[in-house]
């Protein structure tokens, strides 16, 4: 197929389309920056305008409650458009949001008709493994740093991208600003938003400039918790200069964010008010919470947040998002507002530095290489679409992943179609650990599904009858993998 055919004709008219809703949401934002304190309403107003499908009226729906008096939304906004950029809520903030929740649905019925596969929301590009921290678990521990993705391949790749319509690119590694072409591939696709994951430490002044000179990009800085809980884990220091970063950020008007990953030793300090305050008063504008996943070097099921500890996590999560002035979310228990996993092209896919085209950056397996063919064939890949087809994997979205709460999903499609793994050690993820996952997705079952039924009654509206089949069977067709 010649992509180039979708950013003709229609194309054109789309892309138009989502440029004009980003100036909509822009400007509601400048508004509110200037006086938030009569036209905070704005906001929800203008997403309600952009809402086409159930899933992006219930996000306007929930918007306009956040923002509604007596909640912290006003707050937020006011705290953070004020201190942010112009610039950096022209080019981030509002493209971000249309991007992400409000893109025009035909450009991806169009290629659904084209071609049979869906436009994901975001691609992951991971061009370096290379880093200046060696962190307990991190997932790149096991990838070789010598071979960088190169510069033009990781060039043709944002660029197919967009001309499928996806505008949102989250860089990571590896510590990505040791990739030395990255800023000037920032700067060439200018109209697109990044979002880096990042150690941190190599943000400096000149850095920090830089990014708002950019204004489509925003750092998501890893801590995990505070001082005691991060240099444990990321190494003497590191706190500190992480504390420095988000100062010189933030006083500069730079858009930034907090990651954290879940464990059993830090549960309690990540989901403190005391932790959520710190990170507003350092002036973060979101955070992501995940959930420790046993891949990398050395994987160690005992570092995983126990079910409970999961359970615990999702409250602490929710409770902050209603009660503190900051948008935060959980990788995991947020299956319920995304329908499910997102991996395998449904919403995302993960390129790594070898240009290997995995489901997701947690699972490290691939049957093809953009070096050797072009995105849209990848994502056609029939290792990807047996993990589509089988999405949700199960009717309770309290437990997405098809690598923790459903292992032999991922299992049975590696088997099938005979993926690769990606790096030396990845494959013990199907072999060494696979019963005590096989435990811990039984125990999770058991626990979650209680949770699912008293709370989540509005979370089984979300799923279309395609996905409500699709975990029907998935949900058969491992009960009669069990029998057999």
């Amino acid at each position: 197929m010649d992509l180039n055919l979708i950013s003709r004709g229609k194309g054109v008219f789309n892309r138009a389309r989502h440029e004009a809703a980003e100036r909509v949401f822009s400007q509601s934002l400048n508004v509110l920056a200037h006086s938030p304190d009569r036209n905070y309403q704005r906001v929800a107003q203008a997403l309600g305008r952009l809402a086409k499908t159930k899933q992006q009226r219930m996000v306007a729906d929930w918007m306009s409650g956040y923002l509604a008096p007596g909640g912290p939304g006003a707050e937020y906004f006011n705290r953070v458009l004020k201190n942010v950029h112009p610039n950096v809520r022209k080019n981030y903030f509002a493209r971000t949001i249309v991007s992400l929740f409000f893109r025009d649905p035909e450009v991806s019925r169009r290629l659904i008709e084209q071609e049979g596969v869906s436009v994901p929301n975001l691609i992951v590009i991971s061009p370096t493994m290379r880093c200046n921290l060696d962190c307990v678990g991190c997932y790149a521990g096991n990838y070789t740093k010598a071979d960088d993705l190169p510069a033009e391949v990781m060039d043709r790749l944002i660029t197919e991208a967009k001309e499928m319509g996806i505008r949102f690119f989250v860089i990571t590694g590896g510590e990505p600003f040791v990739y030395r072409p990255l800023l000037g591939l920032i700067d060439k696709h200018d109209d697109v938003a990044f979002q880096i994951y990042t150690n941190g430490t190599l943000i400096d002044d000149k850095m920090a400039v830089r990014l708002v000179e950019l204004g489509n990009v925003a750092p998501a800085i890893s801590v995990e918790g505070f001082e005691e809980e991060t240099d444990a884990r990321r190494g003497a220091g590191t706190f500190q200069k992480v504390m420095r970063t988000m100062d010189r950020l933030h006083e500069r008007g730079a858009v930034f964010a907090f990651s954290t990953t879940a464990s059993r030793r830090n549960i309690d300090v990540i989901t403190s008010d005391s932790f959520a305050d710190l990170m507003i008063g350092k002036g973060v504008s979101y955070g992501y919470y995940f959930s420790y996943v046993p891949i990398g070097k050395s994987p160690d099921l005992a570092y995983m947040p126990t079910p409970a500890e999961r359970h615990k996590l999702r409250e602490g999560v929710n409770r902050i998002r209603r009660e503190k002035p900051v948008l935060v979310g959980d990788f995991w228990g947020d299956g319920t507002l995304t329908g499910g996993c997102l991996a395998a092209g449904r919403k995302y896919v993960h390129i790594n530095n070898k240009g290997d085209v995995e489901p997701c950056v947690f699972c490290h397996f691939a049957t093809d290489n953009v070096k050797e063919t072009t995105l849209l064939e990848a994502l056609k890949s029939p290792f990807f679409q047996s993990i589509r087809d089988r999405q949700p994997f199960g009717h309770n979205l309290l437990r997405p992943c098809p690598i923790i709460d459903h292992p032999k999903v991922i299992r049975k499609a590696v088997e099938q179609f005979g993926a690769y793994s990606t790096h030396e050690g990845a494959d013990t993820l199907i072999t060494d650990l696979s019963e005590g996952l096989d435990r811990y997705a039984e125990e999770l079952e058991r626990s979650a599904e209680s949770f699912w039924d008293t709370e989540y009654s509005w979370a089984q509206n979300w799923l279309t009858d395609e996905q409500k089949a699709a975990a029907s069977r998935a949900e058969a067709s491992l009960r009669e993998d069990a029998r057999v």
